[in-house]
C-alpha cells in the first residue's frame, strides 16, 4: 500500500530550487568550501541512517562558525524535508565522524529535524517514489548567532542571512 502511495506521487517532488543553496539569500555566495565524504561520493549512493563522515577544507578568514544543513530536496511535499541543523560548529573543525551527529558535542549544536527533534534524522524516503537526493550544506558564518532553544532550518538561516562568507554542497542519492 506505501509502495503504490509513493509511485502514485512519484511526480511530486519539493525541488532542488528550495534548497538553502537556492534561497535568494545565499544565491550569490561563494562555493568555496569543499565538502566531501569518504562514505560516498558526490551524487553517489548514501550508505547508511546514521550520519555519514564529513570532512571539509577552504574555510575562510573571519569564519566565527560553521552551519550544517542536511536536506531531501526529493520528499513530495512543497518544501525540502530537513534532516539535520547543525550549527555553532567551532570554525577549527574539519571534520564529523561517522554516526556522531547522532547528539550533540562539545563544539557544535544540533538543531531541530523536521520531526522537531534535535538530531540527525537518517534517510527514509517514500517506498516506490524513486531516489531522493540528500543535500548537505556547509556554511561559512562571520559571525556566531546564539538560540535560546534548538532552532529550526529556517530560524538559522534567517539569522546567518547576509553572514554567509561561503558554502560549499554535497549530494547523495538514496532509491526510494
Amino acid at each position: 500500500m506505501i509502495r503504490a502511495l509513493g509511485r502514485l506521487m512519484r511526480r511530486r517532488r519539493a525541488g532542488p530550487e528550495h534548497s538553502v543553496r537556492e534561497d535568494d539569500r545565499f544565491v550569490m555566495v561563494t562555493t568555496t568550501l569543499d565538502l566531501r565524504s569518504d562514505a560516498f561520493a558526490d551524487g553517489g549512493e548514501l550508505p547508511a541512517d546514521a550520519s555519514p563522515p564529513l570532512s571539509w577544507t577552504g574555510v575562510p578568514e573571519g569564519t566565527q562558525t560553521l552551519v550544517l544543513i542536511v536536506e531531501d530536496v526529493d520528499v513530495p511535499l512543497p518544501r525540502p524535508f530537513t534532516h539535520a541543523v547543525v550549527y555553532a560548529i567551532d570554525p577549527a573543525r574539519t571534520a564529523f565522524a561517522p554516526g556522531e551527529l547522532a547528539a550533540a558535542g562539545d563544539d557544535y549544536a544540533l538543531g531541530f529535524n523536521g520531526y522537531r527533534r534535535a538530531a540527525y534524522l537518517g534517510p527514509h524516503p517514500l517506498p516506490g517514489h524513486g531516489p531522493h537526493r540528500y543535500v548537505f550544506t556547509m556554511l561559512a558564518v562571520s559571525f556566531r548567532p546564539h538560540f535560546d532553544q534548538p532552532p529550526s532550518r529556517g530560524r538559522v538561516l534567517d539569522a546567518i542571512a547576509g553572514h554567509v562568507l561561503a558554502l560549499g554542497e554535497l549530494t547523495a542519492i538514496r532509491e526510494g
